[in-house]
């Protein structure tokens, strides 16, 4: 199987081995309007240790997007039918209608006629580790640098590699492996979920109970299953919200409770501060659980 759209690879741009939490060169960024020899766009997105960026013109109907390098060339002319999801590299991960595809930024200028000749992949996900994370008739593989289905097989769901690690799922059966596909550790859980770069948020179910605890990236379990309630990982405060009972506290990307489970009612974090009740009172607290204010 070869989905991707172009030939060849720069590896270097492909061993990096970040994160789930990961700015890539898509984020969101406040620029002014950008002249080139050719044309103005609306927005340009910061650019990568490589020179690209994603460049926006239009909106509604006409809202295109495409990759410009370092000197303002295009290298993929803004197409309404395109997102840039991902830049790393030398390597764009777009979605050309509703398929993904892998784009080599290499080469200068890409022929567009590629967009309308080449099959794409139902979802995929930027390269980490060497590996990326695709999807075609609704089964989860990898892909290697040059296109190649990894490890003879396929998987009912997988995750993007962070730190050499993955977490599969076949039938009900769960476990970490690392970027030969060897299994790390098995995961005997009802359900688990990615959480902060270094845990997974494991569950077991006891009738309409839910307790969760955390193992890290080689199974081991960092905390017990105590908590009936856990939110998502805040990667711009590496912290998360867990609960047991009525009382709400944090726990670090590391599983480690470094705000006590005693407030009666916590929020998130918002622009550095959360919202909690402690014997009734409100108050702010920052990321170290002190008192800030409002």
């Amino acid at each position: 199987m070869r989905n991707l759209l172009f030939a060849t690879w720069t590896l270097a741009a492909l061993t990096g081995c970040t994160s789930r939490h990961v700015d890539h060169a898509q984020q969101e960024g406040t620029h002014s309007v950008v002249d080139t020899p050719a044309m103005s766009y609306a927005k340009v997105h910061p650019a990568n240790a490589e020179g690209f960026s994603k460049v926006s013109r239009g909106d509604g109907g006409t809202y295109a997007e495409g990759i410009i390098d370092a000197k303002g060339v295009e290298i993929i002319p803004p197409r309404t039918s395109m997102l840039v999801d991902d830049i790393t590299g030398y390597t764009a991960l777009v979605r050309n209608g509703r398929e993904h595809l892998f784009v080599d930024l290499g080469n200068g200028p890409v022929d567009t006629n590629l967009f309308t000749t080449t099959k794409g992949y139902q979802y995929a996900e930027p390269f980490r580790c060497g590996r990326a994370m695709v999807q075609v008739d609704d089964r989860w593989f990898y892909i290697d640098a040059d296109g190649n289905p990894l490890f003879d097989a396929t998987y009912d769901f997988a995750e993007t590699f962070h730190h050499d690690r993955a977490m599969v799922k076949e039938g009900d059966q769960y476990r970490i492996i690392d970027t030969t596909g060897k299994t790390v550790a098995g995961m005997n859980y009802d359900q688990v979920s990615p959480q902060s770069p270094w845990c997974w948020q494991v569950t077991r179910i006891k009738g309409d109970a839910y307790w969760s605890g955390f193992v890290d990236l080689n199974g081991k379990e960092l905390t017990p299953l105590v908590y009936d309630e856990v939110g998502h990982y805040d990667p711009e405060v590496k912290r998360i919200r867990v609960g047991t009972g009525d009382r709400f506290g944090f726990i670090d990307e590391h599983a480690h409770e470094v705000i006590p489970v005693q407030y009666e009612y916590a929020e998130i974090f918002d622009k550095g501060k959360a919202r909690v009740m402690l014997n009734g009172r409100e108050f702010f607290i920052d990321p170290d659980g002190k008192e800030v204010a409002e």
